[in-house]
């Protein structure tokens, strides 16, 4: 799994009352193309927004996800995309108006 560190965490606003609400934090964002289809005009990609979980050790444990979105690229946005997958993270990041600061490559295994 690739995961991305955000210059600014994704928030989740829930409503836990009528009046009341929580503010859930996601530091990382990861990205799969489902439907990937070689000529495309545009790609769309699912986003996870999520927490990172360490072991004692500091060693990724698990990802929490908290928000899933999606993001669409044309073929021109992914000319610089090709067997470097981190790539796309900056581009998908860059549309969303904020940067990876930290690229994380994982052994997690995380159901989309």
């Amino acid at each position: 799994m690739l995961l991305g560190k955000l210059s600014k965490a994704a928030e989740k606003v829930y409503k836990t009352t009528p009046f009341t609400t929580e503010i859930v934090t996601a530091e990382y964002m990861s990205a799969s193309a489902g439907k990937y289809v070689i000529g495309a005009k545009e790609v769309s990609f699912e986003l996870r927004f999520g927490k990172l979980v360490l072991d004692e050790a500091g060693k990724p444990k698990d990802f929490e996800v908290v928000i899933r979105d999606g993001a669409k690229l044309t073929s021109e946005e992914l000319t610089t995309w090709g067997t470097d997958d981190s790539i796309v993270l900056d581009l998908i990041a860059a549309k969303l108006g904020v940067t990876i600061v930290e690229k994380i490559e994982t052994d997690l295994h995380h159901t989309y």
